[in-house]
């Protein structure tokens, strides 16, 4: 009873240090409620706060968790779920107001980094059996780690983190005492929580299973039965996990992430010592494209290390069998090939080592073997751990890069070192009340070190207010246009917008999106035809207005009023936002000849030729934009741009290394920003005798812009063509379009819709097969004659994997049962 009751304590401490240090730190950041910061950072500045407030939206209002058209010009919402927001724990957003889904993650974020030291305090009692202090004081180094501190905004990432501990231990009962619950319960939580970081932890556990097996196993067929039932199990736990897995390998196979490149050059990102030294105190957490690990779990990580391998009390096999583990681990993060089989077969793009919890996880449970086995430790090995470590720092002072490690840093893992070190060797040779008083004084140096460590490198914080000024001014305006707007679907747009996922932060319907899911191929349309595109994103910017009918972009949200012209009038404002109805604007689907595609060629990196000839294409006996004539002076920091007559003006450059610009026509102006991705510049409305200055933000010389003027009649001759034949929305759901449409010349019905599984087409209730345009969007032939469109959407491999689920979680509750039973 004693002893439950000290581990129950133990397991309280292990979870609440991390979340009173969490806590405490928020409060010394003025983290709201504490003042007027959040710790947005990264992707959770710019994908899990505006995917949250999305799926909040969606329970709320109980429309489909399948498909949402407010990620771009439209995605499958399953998989976006399974890949962000699959955590179990993020359910609870549904009890969350609106308006602080910023502080619900915040929350999450701090209860996770206190399940991360509940799991380790579990792993330890159970492996070890122990209860002391030293439990909580080394959960709070796993809790509150270098990696913690980089990736502790990466919210989906942590659930792995956590669980990490029990599947470890859920592994080692079951080759030691054949018990498969916590293994295959574990297991399958992380798949289903977040399958990507389940790729690393699977790898993990795949090696630790011959690491126990050559610690525990004797016999050839003992081996082979363990085997097997590790075997088994990783294969139902895989298989409950199905019902997220199916669907995201669908939506991944249309992303950037597609495919699999396998480099044929082996690369060392750098030397061992340079690397390691990353494990000291106030190392500046990496989430760069260079590769370096976050490997921080403590100063004295080198000191431990020694003992470990010095320690009596520790077998050489199991000296032997973990040493080449975290051999393996420092190759990993140093070696491209197995960097990239870590990775799930994909180098990552920025965020390296994302593998380092385990290795974290790998080393502190060694420490605190060596810890708990002092006993078998001399005061000479003490010695010469300290004097290890004053080797190996020495030696990094000499070899690491400076600025990547520092040299403060250094000295100050070495003092806390020295500190260890000497109340260790108090621990060893003094009377019973001062080996007392020293492990205590052990456990606060410990304390106070990752408490300071962590304070000056975890949660990075920025106001709060700054990214919530415009929610309420738009949500109002928003409201008021679609109050008195009829049609069933349109979409709107951002001039000046904070994140490329606003759309789903606001609640309207878009052509922008930033997720490692997105259309690889509408990100290559975009591109060919001057707007923004990427590897895991495509954007609005660079739009004309061609494209921008195409993509039925009826509102435009800006912080300017000085936005109205030919093309778009204002519609609502509040001093502080205002919309502009764009004038021309085409439905969600209309009629194109069938040789559109074919007769475009449109071809990479021409973006305004490709413009001009798609306008010709469709009747334009002009070119849409015509290279301007009026006067243009270039200098190295700014352009000034004299306009002759009334026009719309639009710009393009080569120079990609420039990544803000902003443009002034007298009181309006307009910043761009992320420039290197190369798209065209919308310079607005020009009257004559107006002077448009572009100043270049970025400190590039020699910048030129080549200026064009959009011919009005070649616009206009073309979108009439494309407005010719339009269909009629009857209804419109996020998984459900019904439609109408009068076709007086056979062609081929253009979506504005990604193309992709899911979708079923039927005309007149019989079912067809879906075209690609422009191996991006949706496209549906069509004979000449009146036709009923109906479009339905099914998430891709959601059944088959759900009834993979379903069948292996049976599976498992049917041998639980039988095993139960022949227990009793």
């Amino acid at each position: 009873m004693y002893k439950r009751k000290q581990s129950r304590i133990m397991y309280l401490c292990a979870f609440g240090l991390p979340v009173l240090i969490s806590i405490l730190i928020c409060i010394c950041r003025g983290v709201y409620p504490f003042g007027r910061n959040c710790i947005l950072h990264i992707d959770m500045y710019h994908q899990y706060e505006p995917f949250f407030t999305e799926f909040l939206d969606k329970l709320r209002n109980g429309s489909s968790l399948m498909y949402s058209y407010r990620l771009g010009l439209g995605s499958d919402f399953i998989s976006l779920f399974a890949y962000y927001l699959a955590s179990p724990l993020n359910w609870l957003v549904v009890l969350c107001p609106s308006s602080f889904v910023i502080e619900f993650m915040t929350v999450l974020i701090i209860l996770k980094i206190g399940l991360c030291g509940l799991t380790f305090a579990v792993y330890v009692f159970w492996h070890f059996k122990k209860t002391d202090v030293s439990v909580v004081v080394f959960a709070a180094f796993y809790a509150l780690s270098g990696y913690m501190a980089a990736y502790s905004w990466n919210i989906m990432w942590l659930d792995n983190l956590a669980l990490a501990p029990l599947a470890v231990l859920g592994l080692e009962r079951l080759v030691k005492e054949k018990k498969c619950g916590l293994y295959c319960v574990s297991l399958a939580a992380a798949i289903l929580s977040n399958f990507y970081m389940a790729i690393m932890l699977c790898i993990f556990l795949a090696i630790w299973f011959f690491v126990v097996s050559l610690e525990e196993i004797k016999g050839v067929r003992a081996f082979v039965s363990a085997f097997g039932r590790f075997l088994l199990y990783s294969l139902l736990a895989g298989g409950m996990g199905s019902i997220v897995i199916f669907p995201a390998a669908v939506i991944l196979g249309y992303s950037g992430s597609s495919g699999i490149s396998f480099t044929k050059t082996v690369e060392w990102y750098f030397d061992l010592i340079s690397m390691l030294a990353r494990h000291c105190i106030h190392v500046k957490e990496y989430t760069g494209r260079d590769h370096w690990p976050n490997l921080y779990c403590g100063a004295a990580v080198v000191l431990f290390f020694t003992l470990y391998l010095c320690n009596k009390n520790i077998s050489r096999k199991k000296k032997m069998t973990r040493v080449v583990f975290i051999l393996f681990f420092w190759a990993g993060f140093a070696n491209n090939y197995l960097d990239f089989i870590w990775h799930g077969l994909h180098f990552p793009d920025s965020l390296p080592g994302r593998q380092a919890f385990l290795y974290v996880f790998l080393l502190l449970s060694m420490a605190y073997e060596a810890y708990q086995n002092r006993d078998g430790n001399t005061v000479v090995h003490i010695g010469l751990g300290v004097l290890a470590t004053a080797v190996f720092l020495g030696t990094a002072v000499k070899v690491v890069s400076v600025g990547l490690v520092t040299g403060s840093a250094m000295a100050l893992t070495f003092l806390f070192t020295c500190g260890y070190g000497i109340f260790l060797i108090l621990q060893k040779l003094g009377t019973a009340r001062i080996k007392v008083l020293a492990g205590d004084m052990l456990a606060v140096l410990a304390i106070f070190e990752v408490l300071w460590n962590f304070s000056a490198m975890g949660f990075t914080t920025l106001s709060r207010d700054n990214y919530t000024k415009n929610w309420e001014s738009v949500q109002n305006l928003l409201e008021q246009v679609a109050a008195e707007e009829d049609e069933k679907f349109y979409r709107t747009e951002e001039m000046e917008r904070l994140t490329k996922n606003d759309a789903a932060i606001y609640g309207y319907n878009s052509s922008t999106i930033f997720s490692s899911l997105m259309n690889i191929g509408v990100s290559r349309f975009y591109r060919k035809v001057g707007m923004e595109g990427g590897k895991n994103f495509y954007s609005y910017s660079g739009a004309t207005p061609l494209t921008s009918a195409m993509l039925s972009v009826k509102y435009l949200i800006s912080q300017n009023p000085y936005e109205e012209g030919p093309l778009r009038r204002l519609v609502a404002e509040d001093g502080q936002n205002y919309i502009y109805q764009n004038l021309y604007t085409l439905p969600i689907g209309f009629m194109t000849d069938v040789s559109l595609e074919a007769d475009w060629d449109a071809k990479k990196g021409v973006p305004v030729a490709n413009l001009n000839r798609l306008a010709n294409v469709l009747g334009a006996e002009k070119n849409m934009l015509t290279p301007f004539s009026g006067t243009v002076e270039a200098g190295d920091e700014k352009t000034s741009i004299s306009v002759k007559e009334d026009g719309y003006l639009y710009g393009t450059y080569t120079d990609t290394s420039v990544t803000n610009l902003t443009v002034t026509n007298g009181q309006r102006v307009r910043k761009f920003t992320k420039c290197n991705h190369g798209y065209i510049l919308d310079f607005g409305w020009c009257k004559a005798k107006d002077v448009v200055e572009i100043t270049n933000n970025s400190g590039v010389s020699n910048f030129k812009v080549q200026v064009y003027r959009l011919d009005m009649e070649a616009f206009l001759s073309a979108f009439e063509k494309l407005n010719a034949q339009t269909m009629e929305l009857d209804v419109f759901e996020d998984t459900r379009i019904e439609g109408h449409i009068d076709v007086k010349k056979a062609g081929n019905l253009l979506l504005s819709i990604p193309k992709e599984d899911g979708f079923s087409v039927y005309v007149d209730g019989k079912k067809v097969e879906c075209k690609s345009f422009m191996e991006s969007l949706m496209m549906i032939p069509l004979t000449e004659g009146k036709h009923k469109i109906e479009l339905c959407y099914m998430t891709p491999g959601l059944k088959a994997g759900a009834a993979v689920s379903v069948f292996c979680l049976a599976v498992f509750v049917g041998i639980c049962f039988f095993k139960r039973k022949k227990n009793l």
